[in-house]
């Protein structure tokens, strides 16, 4: 299907296998990004031949590990990426609805989870609606899920998502300003609404991470 599926990682979870072969057997390219993960390193070794999978020496963040993949997917023909979360929190079915939505119109398109479902962890339902309340004051969309790791970027994104400042959880943020800054448009796809015992897996750390991400906001991109 000439598409990537990035998966960025630091401390493996025991789905990733099974989402890599998935991920493959539907004709993605698959890259995983070790971000300096120090434990369950056998969980690496398992992955799926075929499957690349990139290191980095030390945890550096999310938004670094985003553009290690995509400098390295630069150098391929790949004409999308889409990023998703390797702990489970993702159906193969809903990365690839985000992946057709992306090809079928050109934009960047997200998967949208539901947070007004009953069993959504309370920090995450009041942290994405205050987040969309100050998206939508800055930079004019309305996201149902600002907080969503499922992303599909088409390559002529690319190059300005590389140039983007940010490596951490900030970085996914600041998106959404460079989007504005391009016009861009912003296609939502809605997606199974899935947590793992209380989102446990989540390297988010709210208060220095929500910090960072209103910074991330309001500076210019």
């Amino acid at each position: 299907m000439n598409a990537a599926a990035v998966i960025p990682v630091y401390n493996p979870e025991p789905g990733l296998e099974a989402l890599c072969k998935a991920l493959a057997d539907n004709g993605f390219c698959v890259v995983v990004v070790d971000d300096g993960s120090t434990r369950d390193l056998e969980r690496f070794l398992a992955l799926p031949s075929g499957v690349t999978l990139l290191k980095h020496p030390e945890n550096r963040g999310k938004g670094r590990a985003i553009k290690t993949a995509l400098a390295h997917l630069s150098g391929t023909d790949c004409e999308l990426a889409v990023f998703a979360d390797g702990d489970g929190q993702h159906r193969i079915e809903d990365i690839l609805a985000v992946c057709e939505r992306s090809r079928a119109t050109g934009h960047v398109a997200l998967g949208v989870r539901n947070f007004l479902k009953p069993g959504i962890p309370l920090r995450s339902r009041f942290g994405n609606l205050w987040t969309s309340m100050v998206m939508f004051l800055f930079c004019g969309y309305r996201i149902g899920d600002t907080q969503t790791g499922l992303r599909c970027i088409p390559r002529r994104l690319w190059g300005a998502m590389l140039e983007l400042s940010g490596e951490r959880f900030e970085y996914e943020m600041r998106l959404f300003p460079l989007l504005k800054k391009l016009k861009e448009p912003l296609e939502q796809v809605p997606i199974e609404t899935i947590y793992i015992a209380s989102n446990r897996t989540s390297h988010f750390r709210p208060l220095v991470d929500s910090v960072k991400i209103y910074r991330a906001l309001f500076s210019k991109v």
